[in-house]
């Protein structure tokens, strides 16, 4: 853990090409073994920038999930250095100017965001957007208005959207919901159903027609069908969502125990098209 900046640890990281690279080659200027972090700290995989992401709270962690679930994300830096801060010339005041180093030591501050993030437009044409994330009760402190002053003037001198993101503007049901079902995003250690994926994706497609099915109703069904482990049922229809085959409504809490009817599943079409198959 860093207790305390120095010349010979910002010399080490850049060493170590933090906060460099490109899409899996990305390395986080800080991870979760170098801080003591607010709330939990989590290493992820994310499969769009197919790498470990080193995430320092809960709040970080639920707006990843809504990255990665964005269909217009292409791919995320997080916990990024401005390391070119010093070339852009930026017009600070004596005050903000005194911000940029340690009162004790003088070593410079590494101002870190904690996602930049690469979208597409409507045309497919990647740009950036910068978000820190922070808890609301920290934007009463003057010295983190003064960093984010610091942070928004870089970026508004690079011409990059640049926006602070609180608990106020994440729907943590939402959020939650997404991490659930990425958790079998990837189902390459379930042979069972990758060798009958495409007969399996037919059946429960059809179970799911019956609006007065319980969820569990629906896996126990499959399962017996394919003679399947207990929970592959689940594993199969938390992936159909991950990775976009249908979709439903994920601000609701999934209770496996309620009737489908309400969660308004649509199976998602090649091209676009939906269609319903609950109502």
């Amino acid at each position: 853990m860093i207790r305390e900046w120095t010349d010979s640890t910002i010399k080490r990281f850049l060493k170590e090409n933090r906060g460099q690279g490109e899409g899996a080659t990305y390395k986080a200027w800080l991870q979760v073994q170098d801080i003591a972090s607010q709330g939990r700290s989590t290493r992820i995989y994310s499969h769009k920038s197919q790498r470990v992401i080193h995430l320092l709270s809960d709040l970080q962690l639920y707006y990843f999930y809504l990255l990665e679930f964005d269909n217009q994300v292409k791919t995320v830096k997080e916990q990024y250095p401005l390391l070119d801060f010093y070339e852009q010339n930026i017009q600070l005041d004596e005050k903000l100017s005194g911000k940029l180093f340690n009162s004790k030591t003088n070593v410079p501050h590494v101002l870190t965001v904690t996602y930049l993030v690469t979208r597409g437009n409507e045309n497919n044409v990647p740009y950036l957007e910068a978000r820190v994330i922070k808890n609301s009760s920290e934007l009463e402190k003057k010295a983190t208005i003064d960093r984010l002053e610091l942070m928004r003037r870089y970026f508004e001198k690079k011409d990059i959207d640049f926006g602070i993101v609180t608990e106020k503007e994440i729907d943590k049901l939402f959020a939650r919901n997404i991490g659930w079902v990425l958790t079998a995003y990837d189902i390459t250690d379930y042979p069972e159903i990758v060798g009958n994926f495409v007969y399996l994706k037919e059946d429960i497609l059809e179970l799911l027609k019956s609006k007065n099915y319980t969820f569990y109703h629906i896996f126990s069904r499959l399962e017996k069908s394919y003679q399947l482990q207990d929970g592959m049922g689940l594993i199969l229809f938390k992936h159909l969502l991950a990775t976009k085959q249908i979709r439903m409504d994920m601000y609701k809490k999934i209770e496996l125990t309620n009737k489908i009817a309400s969660y308004n599943i649509q199976q998602v079409k090649l091209g676009g098209e939906n269609h319903a198959i609950s109502s």
